[in-house]
């Protein structure tokens, strides 16, 4: 598990997403520091949206030095390019058919979900719920609007005045660090380190159940992402997309999973028995 680098500061590196859920589309943006979420309903699910309600929170907490998403054509579009040039932000993608390299994102939509989720079933108001999950401490770190306001914000629970104030809260970053070796630890329990590839390896390259025959054309800026080429076509892909072979031809690769191969099923027919009577 390669872990992200930790943010110095509030909103300064984001991850959005969009998500359905009851035939509504939805937004989502959340802090990498605070793991504080902006979430908002969509009109239409187009990249000019997007770039609308990203406009409206950047202008509330600030434009963030990174922007995180996967490769919808939301994100991937020219004018969403555009707009992180006017408004000089990094936007950096995750590997196409791997969407779990943008975790902290995936993070988000799950987090929204489950809170409209329940404040459906509980006939509640779902901003409330909002307000609740923003002001509840998360992994042993202060709630996710201290960590990116220095304050709680008021709810329905009494709440004294000095509680309401803001502070400064100190070991952020080091809690943090805590956490990300933790999950490291238990991740790589389970897992194992792929070896790097160089320009020119033979891969197989996946495309749902198949593994077709590709060259490493180099790595990209994305972390464990490569751009290779197949049948004089370029694609971006995470490492665990990519199986180092020292084939030079192609072969046949239907029904082939996780480099192994689906064998033929035999079936043995038999003669049936004469059934046995009773002379009653």
């Amino acid at each position: 598990m390669i872990g992200h680098d930790i943010p110095e500061r509030p909103w300064q590196k984001v991850a959005t997403d969009i998500f359905e859920l009851d035939g509504e589309h939805y937004l989502v943006l959340i802090d990498y520091y605070s793991n504080f979420i902006e979430l908002s309903k969509l009109s239409t699910i187009t990249s000019q949206a997007v770039i609308k309600i990203c406009k409206q929170q950047f202008s509330r907490h600030g434009i963030p030095d990174e922007v995180c998403s996967d490769n919808g054509t939301q994100y991937s579009s020219t004018e969403f390019r555009t707009f992180s040039e006017e408004y000089g932000f990094n936007h950096v993608t995750s590997s196409p058919t791997y969407p779990q390299s943008n975790g902290k994102a995936e993070k988000g939509v799950q987090i929204a979900k489950s809170l409209l989720k329940k404040a459906k079933a509980d006939k509640r108001d779902p901003h409330l719920a909002l307000l609740d999950y923003r002001n509840t401490p998360l992994d042993g770190l202060p709630s996710p609007a201290q960590l990116l306001m220095g304050r709680r914000t008021k709810t329905r629970l009494p709440t004294t005045q000095k509680l309401l104030q803001p502070r400064t809260i100190e070991g952020v970053q080091d809690r943090m660090k805590v956490n990300q070796d933790r999950e490291k630890h238990y991740y790589d329990r389970g897992s194992r380190v792929l070896p790097a590839l160089s320009p020119g390896d033979t891969v197989r390259l996946r495309e749902g159940k198949q593994w077709r025959l590709a060259k490493v054309v180099e790595p990209t800026p994305e972390p464990r992402s490569y751009l290779v080429e197949a049948d004089g076509q370029q694609y971006r892909r995470n490492r665990r997309e990519l199986i180092k072979t020292e084939e030079d031809t192609p072969a046949c690769t239907e029904g082939k999973e996780e480099n192994t191969e689906k064998k033929e099923r035999r079936y043995t027919f038999r003669k049936p028995k004469p059934k046995e009577r009773l002379n009653l």
